[in-house]
């Protein structure tokens, strides 16, 4: 039996895992490390409330010698902070990689993202894996995600025994949503949107990707792997099936609006700048080889996964709302309205 180490254990997707974990009869013990308190849904004792940075996490990967180690703890929200967000995502990883290499790990899973291909004029749409990824030089997110690909490459380089896994998911959707997406798409009144772009985005529905990363794990496969429903939604259809209007912005006004948002911390997400690039440019990918290779086969395309979701409105603005917004007195105006919309609406 197989001991399974997984970092960002606190969060929603690592909670999806470990319900599967905890039932495989390939596993034999569970381990979590995360910055938040322990869930009370964790089925283990050997959990540890560590910064995923402090030198602390090497020293327990070592101790506790996992055969299997998923790693998630990453800023999945842009924070106001740049640098600590570069902080969380590349030197948690280099504090992991130090751990998995000593212990002597089997497997090692990695989330990364589409946002690694990138968005630029002329990008082709469907990329797959062979596609090369390019960094953001302005987004943050986008950019550590490139740098985290390009550091397990190099861990596989020089640890050949460990088998290296990375998985680009598109944008997750479900029950469980509440990231800076979720507020773009149901908080704000209107969907913001570049003037002469209605550029093309694509959704992948949680329980396809928990799917998704169950396969990796069962049959230990190494590599990359696109996490993606099939096809994809302009956000003009995005903005018809939540049932707003799109508001076109010049891209400079848009670049500032965010900066504005950004530096005086309107939102409880970061709003960097460079967001715009993916309002203009299609970031969408082909998951052939997920299905091909694992024998992936998504329940929902992009249209149906996104669609669930629009119609959960209600439902996924309270997520939003329990998230913290204390302070911020505009946005929660926001999400007031829009919790009232979604009830005069119908939507649960």
């Amino acid at each position: 039996l197989s001991t399974f180490l997984i970092t960002g254990a606190a969060g929603y997707l690592a909670g999806r895992i470990i319900e599967f974990l905890s039932g495989w009869e390939c596993c034999g013990r569970l381990v979590g490390i995360d910055a938040r308190p322990e869930p009370p849904s964790f089925p283990s004792d050997s959990y540890y409330q560590v910064d995923i940075r402090s030198p602390e996490t090497t020293r327990i990967l070592l101790e506790e010698s996992p055969d299997v180690v998923i790693h998630l703890a990453y800023a999945v929200d842009p924070l106001h902070d740049t640098s600590e967000e570069q902080s969380v995502n590349i030197g948690g990883l280099r504090r992991v990689l130090a751990g998995v290499e000593a212990a002597g790990c089997r497997q090692f899973l990695v989330a990364s993202s589409t946002t690694a291909y990138g968005a630029y004029p002329g990008i082709p749409t469907f990329q797959d894996e062979d596609c090369p990824v390019r960094i953001h030089p302005r987004l943050p997110y986008a950019r550590d995600k490139v740098l985290t690909e390009l550091m397990c490459r190099r861990f596989q380089a020089s640890n050949p025994g460990v088998k290296v896994t990375v998985i680009r998911p598109a944008i997750v959707v479900g029950p469980n949503w509440s990231n800076l997406w979720a507020v773009i798409f149901f908080a704000l009144p209107v969907i913001p949107r570049a003037a002469g772009h209605d550029t093309m985005f694509q959704f992948i529905h949680e329980d396809d990707l928990v799917q998704l990363w169950r396969l990796c794990i069962e049959q230990e496969a190494a590599g990359t792997f696109n996490a993606a429903a099939d096809g994809a939604l302009t956000l003009q259809e995005i903005a018809e099936m939540v049932g707003k209007p799109t508001f076109p912005f010049h891209r400079s006004l848009m670049e500032a609006s965010m900066w504005l948002m950004h530096r005086s911390r309107l939102l409880p997400v970061g709003t960097p700048p460079a967001l715009v690039d993916f309002f203009c440019y299609p970031w969408v990918v082909s998951n052939r080889k997920a299905r091909g290779v694992l024998g992936f086969t998504p329940a929902y395309d992009s249209r149906e996964a996104f669609a669930g979701s629009a119609r959960m409105q209600a439902h996924l603005l309270e997520n939003l709302a329990r998230k913290d917004s204390g302070r911020y007195r505009l946005y929660n105006a926001f999400l007031e309205a829009a919790i009232a919309r979604a009830g005069r609406n119908g939507n649960p």
